[in-house]
């Protein structure tokens, strides 16, 4: 598979200007993406709710991608890979902060609890398992137009290469025991897994040394 032809050649960073369509477009791509995943059935339990208030939780963390890090997007637009960079230390629970101010009047408090408290138990583990500087995945999601395993691998790869020329970990947490073996296949190993209290869902953290052979 030529990953060149899936990967769009505009990566969105801090030296880049996203346009307020393209972050809402790619919010809206990777809402669709992960509706049905663990870990948003467990913030967002009702369906039509989910399709409403989980974009603006994509959005928060493209603009964090966008201004931390960087956004790798297919060329059809129909999927994104956010990272966080390892000169930034920022956390998920600020992402989620940042969403819950700006999410619709109505949204409900509950959401938003369990957001807060899902943000703060995956900064807690990722403090523990990845305290030097990495890159970090906050979020991936691909749609059903080309084959979905090699649409995750474009939307990585990238990045990846780049971790092993510098020498720089990478780091993630998942919901989906699906993708464990997915992200194993690219040098990712279970540092640490557990489970959201009060009926949530499972986790995997994951980590990656880089890779002194790429290339």
């Amino acid at each position: 598979m030529n990953l060149q032809r899936l990967v769009s050649p505009l990566q969105f960073n801090s030296a880049t200007q996203l346009e307020v369509s393209q972050a809402s477009a790619l919010a809206n791509v990777l809402s669709r993406a992960c509706h049905n995943d663990p870990y948003l059935t467990y913030l967002i339990p009702d369906v039509e709710a989910r399709r409403i208030v989980s974009p603006w939780l994509f959005f928060s963390m493209i603009r964090a991608g966008r201004l931390y890090g960087e956004i790798n997007t297919t060329d059809s637009g129909n999927g994104a890979a956010v990272w966080i960079s390892p000169l930034y230390g920022v956390s998920v629970r600020r992402v989620i902060r940042a969403a819950l101010m700006s999410m619709p009047v109505g949204a409900g408090c509950g959401i938003a609890r369990r957001c807060l408290r899902v943000a703060a138990i995956m900064e807690e583990v990722r403090k523990r398992l990845a305290p030097v500087p990495h890159w970090y995945l906050m979020a991936l999601g691909f749609g059903t137009s080309q084959p979905e395993k090699a649409g995750r691998e474009a939307l990585i790869q990238p990045v990846l290469l780049r971790a092993d020329s510098a020498g720089i970990p990478c780091y993630l947490e998942t919901f989906s025991e699906e993708k464990l073996m997915f992200f194993k296949s690219y040098g990712f190993r279970i540092t640490g897994a557990g489970r959201i209290p009060g009926g949530g869902p499972n986790f995997w953290a994951m980590t990656r040394e880089a890779n002194d052979t790429a290339g």
